[in-house]
């Protein structure tokens, strides 16, 4: 439609211009933040030590990375990190093996479990602030990498091509201040958000509708694995359904669905209405538990990977 409307040389309404410039910044500034971040994660942590190097983008040093991971990753380590996208950034920072640090037993977790799920943040909101309290560099990070995958997200679970004034100021804030918690310049940020609509030909719109599609596969391949995100990957779906997707993208996406549901398995464990889910998928298990309290009737749940 927006094609169309390019075609036809109507003029962008302000929330379409929004979205085109977040899904500029989303696309093309979040992954270059993520790269720097990258290898200064990767330079602090192995650079300086033997039998290690430097991140120089070369195929040894990938090899390392793979090595680091456990020899399996879903990031694709054969290719140039020039070439991975947010989706694989977050998973060579956040979920990676090679960054992960001791809990408080002594259990090595990655940044994500450590910093991340103690916020236990509903969908769709964002951290408050994405500053460690205690000064802690690995929390930081982590946090504002988080903040910059939720914006992603954000970006993915859009129903419509628009977004108000007041949600693209949230936007702009949050990717600024999580810009600058990982140390890289926020002026990439700023100049995209004052671009105007004559910066956004029908050959750049034609680009960036292309870049989110692709974005949103990604993001889906990912949620697959992870498996316990089928309420996350349904909600992509309505999102979906609500804009613009082509059927078959729709089709693809409810099979999917369908089949993480279908390895589902409930069992009746005590008495209690005390309900066990075991879910496997693509080496990633997830066993979630919920127990009723005969007295209240409330239910608690506990999920353990």
């Amino acid at each position: 439609m927006l094609i169309q409307q390019r075609m036809s040389l109507q003029p962008f309404q302000d929330e379409q211009l929004n979205y085109f410039k977040f899904a500029s910044i989303v696309l093309n500034e979040f992954p270059k933040a993520l790269r720097h971040t990258f290898i200064s994660m990767w330079d602090n942590t192995f650079g300086h030590r033997p039998g290690f190097q430097p991140w120089d983008d070369s195929i040894a040093v990938r090899n390392l990375f793979l090595t680091t991971e456990g020899g399996t990753t879903k990031v694709p380590t054969n290719s140039s990190y020039e070439e991975w996208d947010c989706t694989a950034l977050f998973q060579a920072t956040i979920y990676a093996r090679s960054f992960a640090l001791p809990d408080s037993k002594g259990h090595q977790r990655t940044l994500s479990d450590l910093y991340v799920k103690p916020h236990k943040l509903a969908h769709g909101i964002f951290h408050a602030s994405v500053v460690s309290p205690g000064g802690n560099r690995a929390e930081t990070f982590a946090l504002a990498i988080d903040q910059l995958r939720m914006l992603r997200n954000s970006l993915c679970h859009s129903s419509s091509s628009e977004i108000g004034k007041p949600t693209f100021g949230q936007f702009m804030q949050h990717a600024k201040d999580a810009f600058k918690a990982l140390g890289v310049k926020a002026d990439p940020i700023d100049v995209i958000s004052g671009l105007a609509e004559s910066d956004f030909p029908t050959k750049e719109v034609r680009r960036l509708e292309q870049a989110i599609k692709d974005e949103t596969k990604a993001y889906v391949k990912f949620l697959e694995g992870v498996s316990s995100d089928i309420d996350e990957l349904r909600s992509l779906l309505t999102a979906m359904k609500e804009g613009s997707a082509s059927k078959e993208d729709i089709v693809t996406l409810e099979r999917k669905i369908d089949d993480l549901t279908a390895k589902v398995s409930p069992t009746r464990d005590e008495p209690g209405n005390n309900l066990i889910l075991s879910l496997e998928s693509n080496g990633f298990y997830v066993s979630a538990s919920k127990n009723t309290d005969p007295a209240t009737g409330n239910s608690k749940f506990k999920t353990t990977c």
